[in-house]
């Protein structure tokens, strides 16, 4: 551990292991912080809606950005709360729970309508990311012996 980097809880994991971590990522969920700018002013009062989302299915295909690396599908990802704090009138904070594999970024901005439902939809206007944060990760591990 450093000043600017901390580890904890590290644990030497044999192949096993990895192979389990592998097989439990469907079942993962991230959290993330997001800040997001939007293109019309805001109040804290049309960001209130948002704390109410829970449980959102959306409909993702490959992202534009790693289309070139990966097969294009459609991938359902559920997106569990929602969070935002108003910043200023043009910029948020939002939290997201989610199911582990949901591309954040797209969810954000849409991708050109690949991704739906997405913040654009649900606001009603454009709105774009700033800054994304990965904050948890919640799975058991490591796995006990």
């Amino acid at each position: 551990s450093t000043q600017d980097v901390a580890v904890k809880h590290l644990k030497l994991v044999n192949q096993k292991a990895g192979e389990i971590l592998k097989i439990g990522e469907e079942e993962k969920k991230k959290e993330y912080s997001a800040l997001v700018w939007s293109t019309i002013p805001l109040t804290p009062e049309q960001l209130s809606f948002l704390n109410n989302i829970h449980d959102l299915k959306i409909a993702q295909k490959t992202p534009m950005r790693v289309l070139h690396r990966r097969s294009l599908t459609t991938r359902e990802r559920t997106i569990y709360t929602l969070n935002a704090k108003y910043i200023d009138p043009h910029h948020f904070r939002l939290n997201l729970l989610t199911q582990a594999g949901t591309y954040i970024k797209e969810f954000v901005h849409g991708d050109f309508g690949r991704t739906l439902p997405n913040m654009c939809k649900l606001m009603g206007h454009d709105v774009d990311i700033v800054a994304l944060d990965v904050t948890n990760l919640e799975l058991d591990w490591p796995p006990t012996e």
